[in-house]
């Protein structure tokens, strides 16, 4: 889904509930406003359902042992796991989590570090310098989270739309819906599948 399409279903649900406020799709201080929000709803969405993603880190040099992963992984969350890959057999894989941003490895480590992790999801930038760069922006930038997720996102957008403008009477309804839909948000990406083999008739 673009960013157009996500904007089109917001002010669309505004609309149907709230007639008297059709003109909010074309409101330059909502338009400023609206891809900031759509940054905090996605991103509060996406720790009920975590972006899995993974990137490899390169050790060649001794004064490399110590890593920031914040620094070195720009969109990481939270972490799942490290697995050392060295470059020679016997050379130790040891390592350690000196806190949630820090990875030590031993010192004669060389090889990669393949980094498991989950990822913030892509932001939507927030300034343009005309209407037609927006717009443009809006049909190319494709959300990386699930799409159960990008079903729920109009609700959080549009209530929180109706609460920067002070609009409170008008946004119970999405509040209410948007904490329902997301009491149901199952984590899981795949469903397992179990079969059996053999066995016997009883």
């Amino acid at each position: 889904m673009t960013l157009k399409d996500m904007k089109i279903k917001v002010f669309s649900l505004i609309e149907e509930y709230y007639p008297e406020l059709s003109g909010l799709a074309e409101d330059e201080d909502v338009l400023n406003k609206i891809n900031g929000v759509v940054n905090s709803i996605q991103t509060d969405l996406m720790k009920y359902r975590k972006l899995p993603a993974n990137q490899t880190i390169t050790i060649d040099e001794a004064d490399e042992n110590v890593i920031t992963l914040s620094e070195t992984i720009s969109d990481i969350y939270q972490l799942n796991k490290i697995v050392l890959n060295p470059e020679s057999v016997g050379m130790s894989v040891e390592y350690e989590l000196v806190d949630d941003d820090t990875l030590e490895v031993d010192p004669g480590f060389r090889g990669d570090i393949q980094v498991y992790y989950y990822k913030i999801p892509a932001q939507c930038q927030l300034t343009f310098d005309s209407d037609t760069e927006r717009d443009t922006y809006d049909e190319e930038f494709e959300f990386d989270i699930d799409t159960p997720l990008l079903e729920i996102m109009p609700y959080g957008i549009a209530r929180d739309l109706l609460r920067l403008d002070m609009i409170s009477s008008y946004g119970s309804y999405f509040e209410k819906t948007y904490n329902e839909l997301k009491s149901q948000i199952d984590p899981r990406r795949t469903k397992g599948i179990v079969s059996f083999v053999g066995g016997i008739d009883i």
